[in-house]
C-alpha cells in the first residue's frame, strides 16, 4: 500500500503527468536530472574498470595550469574543471584550507589542484577514496581528509583506482 501511495503523490505532485516534463515540480524535474547523472557517471565508471583492467590509463595533452608542476615523465591521465574542495577533519597544523576551487588534475602519482592556492595530494598517501551522495571523499593516511565535489565522481574514484594500481600502490 505504502508503494501505491507513494506513486499517486507522484503523480499528484507532477500534475497528473507521467515524467516530470515541462509543467512537473521543479524538484522532480531536479531530481530526475541528478539521478540520470548519477546513473550515466555510474555507466561511465563501469565502462573505464573494464577498459582498465586490459589498457592503461591515456595520457592528455597537460595545458598552461598544470604544465609548468609536472615532474620529469609526469603526465596527466585525468581532469575535473570548476572541482570543489573542503577539508575533513585535518591533523592538528594542517595547511590545507576549506572551500578551495580549481581545475583538478590526476596525473599517476598524485591528484593535483589548480586555482587560488594550489594543493598536491601523493597518491600513495591515499588510504580510502569513497563516494558520499555526488561527492568523493578521500582519506589520506595522515589522518588528513578532503571532499571534492566533482563533475562524474564515480568514474574519477575508477581513475584514481586505476593509476593507483598502476603505481603499485
Amino acid at each position: 500500500m505504502a508503494g501505491m501511495e507513494c506513486t499517486n503523490w507522484l503523480r499528484s505532485a507532477r500534475g497528473s503527468s507521467d515524467s516530470a516534463g515541462a509543467d512537473g515540480a521543479p524538484a522532480l524535474r531536479d531530481a530526475a536530472q541528478i539521478l540520470a547523472r548519477a546513473q550515466a557517471d555510474e555507466v561511465a565508471a563501469d565502462e573505464a574498470r573494464e577498459r582498465y583492467r586490459t589498457q592503461p590509463h591515456a595520457m592528455l595533452e597537460p595545458d598552461a595550469r598544470i604544465a609548468p608542476l609536472l615532474a620529469a615523465g609526469e603526465h596527466v591521465v585525468a581532469v575535473r574543471r570548476s572541482a570543489l574542495l573542503d577539508r575533513r577533519e585535518p591533523a592538528v597544523g594542517s595547511d590545507v584550507p576549506t572551500g578551495l576551487a580549481g581545475d583538478l588534475y590526476l596525473t599517476p602519482r598524485r591528484l593535483v589542484l589548480v586555482g587560488r592556492r594550489t594543493l598536491s595530494f601523493e597518491l600513495d598517501g591515499i588510504e580510502e577514496v569513497m563516494l558520499a551522495g555526488e561527492r568523493l571523499l578521500i582519506v589520506m593516511r595522515d589522518g588528513e581528509g578532503v571532499s571534492l565535489g566533482v563533475a562524474q565522481p564515480r568514474l574519477l574514484r575508477v581513475e584514481i583506482a586505476a593509476a593507483r594500481v598502476a603505481a603499485g600502490g
